[in-house]
């Protein structure tokens, strides 16, 4: 199964791989995305040969992207009653796209992998609007957690 981190995007602008490397290579030009066969949906995220994460961008209609909504719907039902869970609750209602990446922190630390990642979450806030979801975690915004969802 993995772990998951997910960027619920709800502006209609959407974002591609291509575009989500070159803001990451302007951070530091040791990143990459080897694209798949669908080059736009699905890729792999290096920094210096190394692997941290598989990512995929979907889209409503796609099949996963519902399948995905759903199921944070589902756990988010088990939070707290709270503003913060009609904000999260608004986002899923609203999302335009979903970019979610498997952690892949291999024979490195997690704090490793996780610091590899944050400038993908950073791109995402600078240019996206949405919320970042973590499995086990939460959600967060642009200064940090706004849920804990178990």
């Amino acid at each position: 199964m993995g772990y998951y981190m997910r960027f619920i995007v709800t502006d209609e602008k959407k974002v591609s791989l291509t575009e989500l490397e070159s803001g990451l290579r302007q951070t530091d030009a040791d990143y990459r995305i080897d694209k798949g066969e669908n080059e736009e949906r699905e890729g792999v995220l290096i920094h210096s040969e190394a692997v941290y994460g598989e990512l995929s961008v979907n889209e409503p209609k796609d099949g996963l992207f519902d399948e995905e909504i759903e199921e944070l719907k589902e756990f988010l039902e088990e939070a707290d009653e709270s503003a913060a869970k009609e904000k999260v609750s608004e986002v899923l209602n609203r999302a335009k796209s979903l970019i979610a990446i498997r952690v892949l922190s291999q024979s490195r630390g997690i704090e490793e992998t996780f610091e590899k990642l944050d400038p993908v979450w950073n791109w995402l806030f600078e240019n996206r609007q949405g919320l970042l979801q973590a499995d086990a975690e939460g959600y967060y915004d642009a200064s940090g957690l706004v849920l804990e969802v178990d």
